[in-house]
């Protein structure tokens, strides 16, 4: 007698075979900012700007869920059970939404053990406290990194897009989030 195999992992995935696959992709791995753009273009995932919407469901199979969380906060990392969620304030501008994704997915990247089975913190607005914790930082850093690489940022430059207004039209951000890119990359002496 044969046994159909699909209808064995539709049953272990809770009715959801395809729910099965999105638990491998979720297996925590470390991706450098260029294995991931990489990833991204072998996907055909748009790169100009980077969907970072895409690359969060697509590459890492992170959940993206998008509600008011007040005035205070951006965005967090969750994990429940199996499944990482990332929550995005609804009420904030595009630009901010696109970077928050980042920022957040930079969590998951470097510090995900720490969120991991609900135990996360809520990130406050970016860019407005200078106090903030190495952490932060580190998911500021990876969120410009990935966002505004510093090949694409000296391109955009040398083809006379050399303002913070113009590259933040370019990559679809903020003009703190470029402001903080350029300083990072030493453009500007500061932020």
């Amino acid at each position: 007698m044969a046994t159909d195999l699909s209808n064995w992992q539709n049953f272990l995935s809770g009715g959801n075979a395809t729910s099965r696959s999105v638990a491998k992709k979720q297996t925590p791995q470390t991706m450098s900012v260029s294995e991931i753009w990489a990833k991204a273009k072998e996907l055909k995932i748009k790169t100009d700007p980077l969907d970072i919407a895409s690359v969060v469901e697509k590459i890492f199979g992170i959940k993206l869920i998008k509600k008011d969380l007040g005035k205070s906060a951006s965005g967090f990392l969750e994990q429940i059970d199996n499944q990482w969620c990332i929550y995005i304030n609804q009420y904030e501008s595009e630009q901010r939404q696109r970077f928050t994704i980042a920022h957040e997915l930079g969590h998951y990247v470097k510090h995900r053990e720490k969120y991991a089975n609900g135990r996360f913190q809520h990130d406050l607005i970016f860019f407005r406290d200078e106090n903030t914790n190495p952490d932060e930082r580190e998911a500021n850093d990876f969120a410009s990194n990935l966002l505004m690489p510093e090949t694409i940022v000296n391109d955009c430059i040398k083809r006379g897009e050399n303002t913070v207004k113009k590259l933040a039209d370019k990559f679809n951000l903020s003009t703190p989030a470029v402001r903080y890119r350029a300083y990072k990359l030493g453009l500007i002496s500061e932020y």
